[in-house]
C-alpha cells in the first residue's frame, strides 16, 4: 500500500477508505448493517456477499466486483466489523437524459438475472407495503396531534390533505386485482434488488460505463418497488429524466400495464413526508419539509407524468 484516505458520503464521515497501492486504487468499504433485518451483521454480509457473487458469476456489468480475501470470502472481519474491497471507480455523476437511460438499462439487467433457488417465507412487496401503511398511519396521527399546537400548522394546512390523498390513491391502486395478482406472482419469482439506488451511488466511468456502487442492501425483493424508489431517488422529479430511465428499463425488461400501475403507485407515496414527521422537531426534519415545500410543484408534475405513462401501457 502506498497511501490511504477516508472519504465521506452525504450521510457518513467515514463512508469508504481509498487505498492507493502498487497494483491500483481500491475502495475499502465498511459493511453497513440494516436495522430492518433481525439478523446479525455477519449473517447480513454473508447473505449480501453470496448475492454479489451470484451477480459476478452471471456477468453483471454495472457493479464493481468485490475482491476475494485470502480465505476466498468476499469480505473480512476486523474487530467485529465486516469490510469488503472493490476497485475504485473514478468518474462523474449522472447529468444527461442518456445517463438516465443507461441507469434504466442497468437496473432492468439486474432485475432480469435469475436468482436460482428461492426460499422466501414472505412476499417482499407485501412486507414493504405493510411497513409503509404503518408509517402512513403514524404520519396522520402525528399531523393531527401537531396541528392544534401550531407546530408545522402552515405546512400541514398547505400539504397535509394532498399527502393523504396521494397515499389513499396509491393504496387503492395497490389493492386492485391486477396489482395484487402481480405482487403475489412476484413473491414466487423475486428479483435481485439493490435497495439504495441514489445519485451518489451511480457513477459514469471514464470509458462511459455506468456503475452502481454500495451493494450492502442487495437481496431478493420486488423489482417494482426497487424501480419506483430508484426513479424517485435519482431523477429529481424531471419528466425528461424519468422518461429516459423508463425507456432504458423497458428496452431490456418491458413492463405490463399492471406493472406500470404498481410502479406509479409506489412512486406517488409521500415517503419523505412520513420520514420528516417521524421526528418533526428535529433540524433534519424541518429541512426536509422546507425542501418538499420548494419542490412540491415538480413532485406533483412528476406524479402526473407517471400517471400518463401508465395510460400508455398494454
Amino acid at each position: 500500500m502506498i497511501s490511504s484516505a477516508s472519504v465521506p458520503s452525504l450521510y457518513r464521515k467515514h463512508a469508504v477508505i481509498r487505498l492507493q497501492t502498487e497494483t491500483g486504487t481500491y475502495a475499502l468499504k465498511p459493511f453497513i448493517k440494516s436495522s430492518l433485518q433481525r439478523v446479525s451483521t455477519v449473517k447480513q454480509i454473508t447473505s449480501a456477499a453470496g448475492n454479489v457473487r451470484h451477480l459476478m458469476n452471471s456477468g453483471y456489468l454495472h457493479m464493481p466486483s468485490w475482491l476475494p480475501a485470502n480465505s476466498g470470502k468476499l469480505w473480512v472481519l476486523d474487530r467485529g466489523r465486516p469490510f469488503y474491497v472493490t476497485a475504485w471507480i473514478e468518474g462523474r455523476p449522472m447529468e444527461t437524459a442518456q445517463d438516465f437511460e443507461q441507469l434504466g438499462l442497468a437496473l432492468a439487467a439486474l432485475h432480469a438475472i435469475p436468482p436460482g433457488k428461492v426460499d422466501l417465507k414472505r412476499s417482499p412487496a407485501l412486507e414493504q407495503i405493510r411497513l409503509w401503511k404503518t408509517k402512513d398511519s403514524s404520519f396522520r396521527k402525528t399531523m393531527a396531534r401537531l396541528h392544534p399546537k401550531g407546530k408545522h400548522r402552515r405546512w400541514i394546512e398547505t400539504y397535509g390533505k394532498a399527502c393523504t390523498s396521494l397515499s389513499e390513491r396509491a393504496w387503492s391502486e395497490l389493492a386492485s386485482p391486477d396489482s395484487v395478482r402481480l405482487i403475489q406472482d412476484e413473491a414466487a419469482r423475486p428479483s435481485f434488488v439493490h435497495n439504495d439506488v441514489t445519485m451518489p451511488n451511480v457513477i459514469l466511468s471514464g470509458d462511459g460505463r455506468l456503475y452502481i456502487i454500495d451493494w450492502d442492501r442487495i437481496r431478493l425483493g420486488s423489482a417494482y418497488i426497487d424501480t419506483a424508489r430508484a426513479i424517485k431517488n435519482t431523477t429529481q422529479f424531471n419528466p425528461e429524466f424519468i422518461q429516459s430511465f423508463l425507456t432504458g428499463y423497458e428496452k431490456h425488461r418491458p413492463l405490463s400495464k399492471a406493472a406500470r400501475k404498481t410502479i406509479a403507485a409506489v412512486y406517488a407515496l409521500p415517503l419523505e413526508v412520513w420520514s420528516a414527521f417521524r421526528f418533526p422537531s428535529g433540524a433534519g426534519s424541518r429541512q426536509m419539509l422546507r425542501t418538499i415545500n420548494q419542490t412540491w410543484e415538480q413532485r406533483v408534475k412528476a406524479v402526473e407524468f407517471m400517471d400518463a405513462w401508465v395510460g400508455l401501457g398494454k
